[in-house]
């Protein structure tokens, strides 16, 4: 017979053992906080430098290597629509806050949703910062023969699938705007996906296509420097940093997109580990000369908890999956 008094003791000592596991491993967690990072920090890209994810690495990293006291090491390896290494930093990376990857909302999302060939999940993640919102904008090569938005649609609409645009990668922003201003418009393109961001506008600036789908971010300089051209911004107003370039919506298109892009950790990294990377973020972004670079290349700083990161991803695969489903859109 089993007295009633032996199990309560002994339930007791199982709960008081349990306790005692779990105040160790969160002082383990806390003390590891503590002292991280105690060496290089590594930030996997899955495209080539010089892109979106790419310019926001450049831009904050510097002063997280400076107040961390720690370099942070950029890896590009770009392929199969940034999916390689967002399945390796989720599946094959020890979650100790060592290896991080960029996000870039909804690519990220999309690539999951609609590649059956992903190997990943947006939960595999922990979220650490949303950082920046940047816009598209629809770029040609500055001496394109096409002056107005509504001249490279109507040649689009006189010859279907001759109008070649190029774009960073099925299951992206810039691919799905092109998608989305095709619908909208009625005029129908040759998509050409490209690696990233930087190869895609280069295509169009050299003048192997014919116009580019890319973010605001990413070729500011570029357009400023009259190496393109731009044809129409998906903003709600005009940029003051490319004031010239009119928006879609005043040229006739609804359509006002861009892409929001953080920093994302394997699941399980420590929350002191997230909460740390998060504050030195936000106090990153708080830095006026940060402040001016970004303002400068036409994006919206965004910052906030990892919490508020979590919740807008959420939202937005919830937004994009029922886009996704409404096309009938996958990636193969």
């Amino acid at each position: 017979m089993i007295h009633s008094k032996s199990v309560v003791k002994t339930a007791g000592m199982v709960l008081a053992v349990l306790f005692v596991l779990g105040m160790t491993l969160a002082m383990t967690s806390a003390i590891a906080a503590e002292k991280y990072p105690a060496r290089a920090v590594t930030v996997m890209h899955g495209f080539k430098a010089g892109g979106g994810s790419d310019q926001l690495a450049q831009g904050t990293q510097p002063f997280l290597g400076k107040v961390l006291k720690q370099r942070f090491v950029n890896v590009y390896n770009p392929g199969a629509d940034g999916a390689i290494v967002w399945k390796e930093v989720a599946k094959d990376t020890k979650p100790d806050g060592y290896t991080l990857t960029t996000c870039l909302t909804p690519k990220t999302q999309l690539n999951a949703m609609v590649n059956a060939n992903s190997g990943y999940a947006m939960a595999d993640f922990e979220p650490i910062a949303n950082m920046i919102f940047d816009p598209g904008i629809l770029v040609v090569a500055p001496d394109s023969k096409f002056k107005t938005l509504q001249e490279l649609i109507d040649a689009a609409k006189k010859a279907p699938g001759q109008i070649r645009l190029s774009h960073s990668g099925n299951g992206g922003d810039d691919w799905f705007n092109a998608l989305m201003i095709s619908k909208l418009t009625g005029a129908t393109f040759n998509l050409v996906p490209f690696d990233g961001d930087a190869p895609a506008w280069q295509a169009a600036a050299g003048g192997h296509v014919d116009v580019c789908s890319t973010n605001v971010g990413v070729v500011t300089g570029v357009v400023q420097g009259k190496k393109l051209r731009g044809l129409a911004v998906y903003t709600e107003k005009r940029l003051a940093s490319i004031s010239e370039v009119p928006t879609l919506k005043e040229q006739g298109v609804n359509l006002i997109e861009g892409s929001y892009r953080g920093y994302l950790a394997p699941k399980g990294t420590p929350k002191p580990v997230v909460a740390k990377l998060n504050a030195e973020i936000n106090r990153a972004l708080g830095q006026s000369d940060l402040r001016e670079r970004f303002a400068a290349m036409g994006v919206e700083i965004v910052g906030g908890p990892p919490e508020a990161f979590a919740r807008y991803m959420t939202a937005e695969f919830k937004r994009w999956g029922e886009v996704v489903r409404a096309a009938n859109i996958k990636i193969e």
